[in-house]
């Protein structure tokens, strides 16, 4: 799961940010930077579910998603909170799955990623993420953070492709 860094590397992007708004090492901040992580976790997950429904179709999916979400949720969970106890990570792993599920359902219903040549990004994938990661890193409704946001995600296109690689790779053998 090593393509899957680039949700990592798209969050790293808003550290900075985070700690402008709330404070370096804040409690505030902290909450911030992993909610910004999640969703960018959770944003990546549903394009590579996406890629391998129509490059699988539905019962490898299924399969691919059954297979994936509990690595997906115990290595970012013992990544971030390994030394925590083991109730609260339980806690984690719980809303991780609910969270994951809320955001599948939310970004299911745009139907394009990003928008044609010289149209508005608003209605499309990218902007939702971007709106959804405005207001985690407490920037909400922040026009220059959304298009930020869109920029991040537009430069790591590459690593998607890698993502959707590895979604079919794997899924064919299932």
């Amino acid at each position: 799961m090593c393509n899957y860094r680039c949700f990592y590397k798209c969050g790293q992007e808003f550290e900075e940010p985070i700690d402008e708004k709330f404070g370096k090492d804040s409690k505030e901040a902290i909450n911030s930077w992993a909610q910004v992580q999640y969703e960018f976790l959770f944003f990546f997950t549903h394009l590579a579910m996406r890629s391998a429904l129509s490059k699988l179709g539905n019962d490898k999916r299924i399969k691919l998603q059954d297979l994936l979400g509990p690595i997906l949720v115990d290595s970012t969970t013992e990544a971030w909170f390994g030394h925590w106890p083991e109730k609260l990570k339980n806690g984690i792993r719980d809303d991780f799955f609910t969270n994951l599920n809320k955001a599948e359902f939310e970004y299911a219903q745009y139907k394009g990623l990003s928008p044609a040549t010289g149209q508005s990004p608003k209605g499309t994938l990218l902007w939702e993420l971007a709106k959804n990661i405005a207001r985690l890193s407490g920037y909400e409704n922040n026009p220059e953070v959304i298009l930020y946001c869109i920029d991040i995600v537009i430069n790591h296109f590459n690593d998607l492709e890698k993502i959707e690689n590895l979604v079919v790779h794997v899924g064919k053998k299932l």
